[in-house]
């Protein structure tokens, strides 16, 4: 590969780990996805000298980790508030739903309301045992929000550190 398309792929890939921490902290994006798969153009770009396959394995644990803990924090939070699985079942739905109509924030809506909705049903609409379910969702949302932040922020750091101080 010429030198040319080597800083050529390094720089998109630099471009994708700034668009991977956006996409973590507001996460529209696959944040830490996209952050390995910069990490990998940039080490392919490089011929393998500086990260090499066991540092990108490394990686993509950390990314599937991070990319996970959404879904097991916040699920884990609803099962506290007293949510049962069919009402996860019914807030998965109504969050990817919620994304086709809004986006990101719809699919959050979709996921508050449409497990708010069905715990409330589920107890004669009672809606407080909704709001109690449904509330512990979003704390183990915004849980699972900061472990991707540190998850990404490890990456990014693994990543520095191998490409410029090894």
């Amino acid at each position: 590969m010429s030198e040319q398309t080597a800083a050529l792929l390094q720089l998109i890939a630099y471009l994708g780990l700034i668009l991977g921490v956006i996409g973590t902290v507001a996460p529209v994006l696959p944040g830490p996805v996209l952050i390995w798969l910069s990490t990998l153009l940039w080490a392919w770009a490089d011929g393998f000298q500086t990260i090499g396959w066991p540092i990108l394995l490394i990686l993509a644990v950390l990314a599937i980790l991070a990319e996970i803990s959404d879904v097991v924090l916040a699920g884990m939070g609803a099962k506290q508030g007293g949510a049962a699985w069919s009402s996860m079942i019914v807030a998965g739905i109504a969050a990817i739903i919620g994304f086709f109509v809004f986006n990101f924030i719809g699919a959050i809506a979709g996921a508050f309301l449409g497990l708010l909705a069905w715990e409330a049903r589920r107890h004669d609409w009672q809606w407080e045992k909704g709001w109690r379910a449904s509330s512990r969702f979003i704390i183990g949302y915004l849980l699972a929000l900061i472990v991707k932040m540190f998850f990404a922020a490890i990456m990014v750091i693994i990543f520095i550190w191998r490409a410029f101080y090894a």
